[in-house]
């Protein structure tokens, strides 16, 4: 995301151009905020490369000169590549519903509902945590044709 909006308001010269992410699957999970990662152990769920959703916290880089844009570990470089940061810069995520049910589900499963919620419940639990700003939808790959329909391109 953070490679291709620089690209294209840097290189391409299209300072107004618009990334969304729909974030689906396992990696739906980097949208929820550190509550639920310590609640449900989302650890288990993101690999254990990621014992807090480090997506979300804010770096040193984050503090660099907006005005050097080539700096290699500026405000723009892979040190300050996080969810808040892009959505800062204008990158919409989506969070798709059947992700969230699904991993209802999978904690359900793996025993790690200290609460023992319902699925719905849980589901919406999930849901109301998901970080600051992301939009939900009713499934990121349903959603994705609409986006196509009003004009976006999908790029993997």
């Amino acid at each position: 995301m953070r490679n291709a909006l620089n690209n294209q308001v840097w290189s391409f010269k299209h300072p107004d151009f618009l990334a969304a992410s729909a974030t689906h699957g396992s990696a739906n999970v980097a949208l929820y905020d550190q509550a639920m990662w310590d609640k449900y152990q989302l650890t288990k769920l993101a690999g254990e490369a990621f014992k807090t959703n480090t997506l979300i916290l804010p770096k040193k880089a984050a503090q660099a000169d907006a005005a050097n844009y080539q700096d290699p570990a500026g405000m723009f470089s892979p040190e300050n590549n996080t969810i808040p940061v892009l959505m800062a810069r204008g990158v919409v995520f989506l969070s798709c519903h059947n992700a969230i049910w699904e991993q209802a589900g999978t904690l359900i499963r793996r025993d790690l509902n200290p609460d023992k919620l319902s699925h719905d419940a849980l589901a919406a639990e999930l849901t109301n945590h998901l970080i600051p700003g992301v939009v939900l939808t009713p499934g990121a790959v349903g959603t994705l044709p609409e986006l196509q329909q009003a004009g976006f391109h999908y790029a993997k």
